[in-house]
């Protein structure tokens, strides 16, 4: 999967010297609400699932975006474009409740969390306006770490993926709002033998820097 992240990125840019023009760097910063869907347990004569409250993320990330060109010999660009770039996150969520089949449920303290490192592509379409809606895939690595109080932690790291739909605001020549929904979700983690699932609802708002 690292290959395959490397791959994706080498093409991106290469792409984007090919057939773009307009290039440039950008910061870029979003918080906002995350909902981790029930984890199933299965372990054995054991099964049920784990369900959390909705907790909050932090995303940061550095890239590059480039303008679609209509052809050669045309004049001007489409505005439609793209963007690269690698990007930190931090998810935290507290769980809820255990929920055993024939035995029932039970509140539980603690948390989980996950630490990712991605490489996202993005598709920008211009409105000709302050507007501009997108989508975006994403391909990477997270820690996912479960905490459960009088239990201890474990975590695990495995390969995860997301599917970004937003749109940008543009408030400035060089400052944009982002306005994002994104499906964050990883392989299973094993915690002590114990296969559990990841995959998340995000909501976020952000701020963009371009220079």
């Amino acid at each position: 999967m690292k290959n395959i992240l490397v791959c994706l990125l080498t093409f991106a840019v290469i792409g984007s010297g090919v057939s773009t023009s307009f290039a440039g760097r950008y910061i870029s910063g979003n918080l906002g609400a995350v909902i981790v869907n029930d984890s199933d347990i299965d372990e054995g004569p054991i099964s049920g699932e784990f369900t959390f409250d909705a907790g909050f993320g932090v995303l940061g990330a550095v890239g590059s975006s480039w303008e679609n060109s209509r052809g050669r010999g045309s004049r001007g660009s489409t505005g439609n474009g793209g963007r690269v770039e690698v990007e930190l996150g931090y998810r935290k969520n507290d769980f809820d409740e255990i929920k055993v089949d024939g035995l029932g449920s039970a509140d539980i303290d603690g948390d989980l969390t996950s630490l990712s490192l991605m490489g996202n592509l993005y598709y920008d379409v211009s409105t000709k306006g302050s507007f501009s809606p997108y989508i975006g895939v994403g391909v990477g690595l997270a820690n996912v770490e479960a905490d459960i109080d009088d239990a201890g932690d474990e975590d695990d790291t495995v390969v995860a993926f997301q599917l970004i739909l937003g749109g940008s605001f543009a408030s400035s020549e060089t400052l944009s709002v982002d306005l994002q929904y994104r499906y964050f979700g990883t392989d299973d983690p094993e915690f002590d033998d114990l296969d559990a699932e990841y995959g998340s609802h995000n909501l976020m708002i952000g701020l963009r820097h371009g220079f």
